[in-house]
């Protein structure tokens, strides 16, 4: 049972908007720790991960209205080299499309690749065979390096007049972050914490850090050698004004918050998790209202060794 609640937490945590978005900008910069959970010490994992924004601005007196959606293809590497250490990498691939009256406009690039580090400062077990109450608390720091790249003009008229609609922040970029998940019997508890710190870009564009926190509740059923995990939480990021050259960019069209909820289903076996997440928004307000975000789903599997 033990080994089933560990396989079935490796993805509770999953969505992100970590998503394919890095808030009030929609695609750039995707990044969410908290899809695994930690609990295992070795794992690979595959996710796919789909979201929809629409965008709206004004140019020479017309309100223009655009939808954009974002892809991400995520390979997550897991790996624990000695006791209580783990090392976790993730690989994304992204794919994001604008339709829009000026035209369709798309872009296909490997991402930016987020290295983490995290520490197990707690890991408490007990009741029969150690399987009915666990305590685990995790905390770590990360960097994202500028793999996916970052090519904005906005003077090019095959560009998306919006400096997010990229694969990479063109940054490196660092990450403090932290987790805790409680479980007695049946019934489980998760919350984890990021705080991303951005730099400025060879271009002189600054995105705003983030502040992430996603926390569910989870019930897990064993049916024969399966594990069944329906699960329900929320997930609120925040995120300051970006600025270029040291100067915040136009007021409201950066920055913002947003609080989604979350359903998930996972089902587990002794090696082998797959699971479903959907999102949907309860309270947004992205860069002044300029973006809106509807629901995403994320589909995802794993194995673990």
């Amino acid at each position: 049972m033990k080994k089933i609640f560990i396989l079935s937490s490796l993805f509770m945590l999953s969505f992100t908007q970590v998503k394919a978005c890095d808030i009030c900008g929609c695609g750039v910069g995707n990044f969410n720790p908290h899809m695994f959970p930690h609990l295992s010490k070795n794992f690979i994992g595959l996710s796919y991960q789909h979201y929809y924004y629409r965008t709206h601005f004004t140019e020479n007196g017309i309100e223009m209205n655009n939808r954009e959606s974002y892809t991400t293809y995520m390979a997550t590497v897991q790996y624990s080299p000695v006791k209580n250490w783990q090392v976790m990498v993730m690989l994304p691939f992204q794919v994001n499309r604008q339709v829009g009256e000026e035209g369709n406009k798309s872009l296909n690039k490997p991402g930016d690749i987020l290295l983490l580090v995290n520490y197990k400062l707690l890991d408490i077990m007990g009741g029969k065979n150690n399987s009915t109450l666990r305590h685990t608390l995790l905390a770590g720091i990360g960097i994202k390096l500028p793999t996916g790249g970052y090519s904005f003009d906005e003077a090019n008229e095959t560009h998306v007049a919006n400096s997010n609609f990229q694969a990479g922040t063109g940054s490196t970029d660092y990450l403090l972050n932290s987790f805790y998940s409680f479980r007695y019997k049946k019934m489980g508890f998760s919350t984890g914490v990021t705080y991303k710190i951005n730099t400025e870009n060879r271009s002189g564009y600054h995105f705003g850090n983030k502040f992430l926190n996603v926390t569910q509740v989870k019930y897990i059923k064993d049916i024969g050698r399966l594990s069944l995990i329906p699960s329900i939480g929320v997930m609120s990021e925040k995120r300051q004004e970006d600025r270029q050259d040291g100067v915040k960019v136009e007021e409201n069209h950066t920055g913002g918050y947003n609080i989604q909820g979350l359903a998930g289903l996972d089902l587990n076996s002794k090696k082998l998790a797959i699971g479903f997440t959907y999102a949907a928004s309860i309270s947004q307000n992205l860069a002044g209202g300029h973006i809106k975000a509807e629901p995403g789903i994320n589909v995802h599997v794993s194995y673990s060794f």
